[in-house]
């Protein structure tokens, strides 16, 4: 086990767009150069983080000390996405081409880990994951032969079986099947599944049936290049959800980059106004909502028809805790706790 982190918070106070609450980032300050895009909160005092140069963080006391987790054999990877299905067991997937691509599991809080999972396509490359439960979850990847490429788990990430390309619909021409920018470019919820795409054509792809059939559906987001689309989506229920994007060259810009549905995906419309380029967004409630990117922050209080800037600090991730704990991490090792007022 390496040294522990001792990291110490500092407030920094934010500006905020008039609305029902005020709100406060507690950043924490860590002396690392490195980009988290992996964020997992359990609840009040677990959180954990992921990034590159194989570093993984985790406090057990809401943030007042931070550990840094040993991976073996890791220092080379880009840990994209955490998932903390409890105490215990935590699920680590790592990013890149062929054996770059992995998911390692631990049953004992982090000391020991087993590679459950290694990419051994050359096309292949992980991009995100999403958990129903402490046993059910996905996987996502780069497109393979024109079709999503995806993986089920039904033992909490031990075993991992791809949904055959069969029950897929086809990808367009230069069309990606998401973008490893946050862990979050797919989301779950009861029996439902929901993929945002991006590049040449932005589309989300769901299904009601834990992925045994398939629907797809345009989306006016911007598209068109390869640094366009869906990088984010998240749902209040079956029928509600949201997608944030926008073009990651253009971080300080955003054009036609919040979208909404009320109706499950069959149908999306744009929001009224946009924020900079968003990486991930989460709901609070069913009108409040949060997104953040690495030029900056915005939220929602009408259920993402307008939005407003607040704080002075960018983040690529955003998690949100049963208990309502919000947490998000990015760039130059920043991660910080939402406080609200």
């Amino acid at each position: 086990m390496k040294n522990h982190l001792i990291i110490f918070a500092f407030v920094i106070l934010a500006s905020c767009q008039p609305s029902q609450k005020t709100y406060t980032w507690d950043e924490f300050a860590i002396e690392e150069d490195v980009s988290f895009r992996g964020i997992s909160v359990l609840n009040e005092n677990v959180i954990w983080v992921s990034g590159t140069n194989g570093l993984v963080l985790k406090t057990e006391n809401g943030g007042l000390d931070w550990e840094e987790v040993y991976i073996p054999d890791a220092d080379a990877l880009d840990f994209r996405d955490v998932e903390v299905l409890s105490e215990n067991e935590i699920v680590l997937m790592s990013a890149g081409p062929d054996s770059l691509s992995n998911i390692f599991k631990s049953k004992d809080g982090g000391r020991h880990w087993e590679k459950t999972l290694v990419n051994n396509d050359s096309l292949g490359f992980f991009d995100g994951m999403a958990f129903w439960n402490q046993k059910d979850g996905l996987l996502g990847g780069d497109p393979i032969d024109g079709k999503l490429f995806l993986l089920k788990t039904t033992d909490g990430g031990d075993t991992w079986q791809r949904i055959h390309p069969d029950k897929l619909p086809e990808m367009n021409e230069g069309e990606f099947g998401g973008f490893a920018a946050s862990g979050s470019h797919l989301a779950v919820k009861e029996n439902s599944i929901w993929i945002g795409s991006g590049a040449a054509t932005s589309r989300v792809f769901y299904s009601k049936d834990k992925g045994e059939h398939w629907e797809v559906v345009y989306t006016p987001i911007i598209q068109g290049d390869s640094s366009q689309g869906i990088f984010s989506i998240d749902f209040y229920d079956e029928n509600i959800g949201i997608a944030v994007g926008g073009d990651y060259k253009k971080e300080n810009e955003g054009t036609k980059n919040v979208i909404l549905t009320t109706d499950a995906s069959q149908t999306w419309s744009l929001s009224q106004n946009f924020p900079v380029f968003q990486s991930s967004v989460r709901y609070l409630s069913k009108m409040e909502l949060i997104s953040v990117g690495p030029a900056g922050c915005h939220q929602s209080i009408d259920g993402g028809l307008t939005w407003s800037a607040f704080g002075d600090s960018g983040f690529h991730t955003l998690d949100v805790a049963e208990d309502g704990s919000i947490w998000a991490a990015g760039k130059e090792g920043r991660i910080a706790q939402l406080i609200t007022k």
